[in-house]
């Protein structure tokens, strides 16, 4: 099960930002790596991830970095979908959103 999730998955959905901001800087991504840490990035936003498995197939993550040059912290959590990964992040005191992601496909 924990394996379903290790790897690098492309943000193609968010539902909060369009994907012109996902992509702002690079293509929106998050990994999940087999030590329990991950990152994030989309848009300006930049995020180092601790994660460990939770009940019902979902990963509960909690993050924190940087949203242009101000910190931010916060959490989360995934599940694997029909070969897609769905979840949902959550700013402290700040905005949340879904969002969706397929497995990183190398150009």
């Amino acid at each position: 099960m924990r394996k379903a999730f290790i790897g690098k998955w492309r943000l193609v959905e968010m539902e909060q930002w369009d994907q012109e901001f996902i992509d702002l800087e690079e293509p929106g991504f998050i990994v999940f790596a087999k030590n329990g840490r991950g990152e994030m990035k989309f848009g300006a936003v930049s995020l180092q991830l601790d994660w460990d498995k939770e009940d019902k197939g979902r990963i509960a993550f909690s993050f924190d970095g940087f949203d242009e040059m101000d910190e931010v912290s916060g959490r989360g959590w995934v599940k694997v979908l029909e070969n897609k990964l769905v979840g949902q992040i959550k700013f402290h005191q700040g905005e949340k959103s879904e969002f969706t992601a397929e497995t990183w496909q190398d150009a």
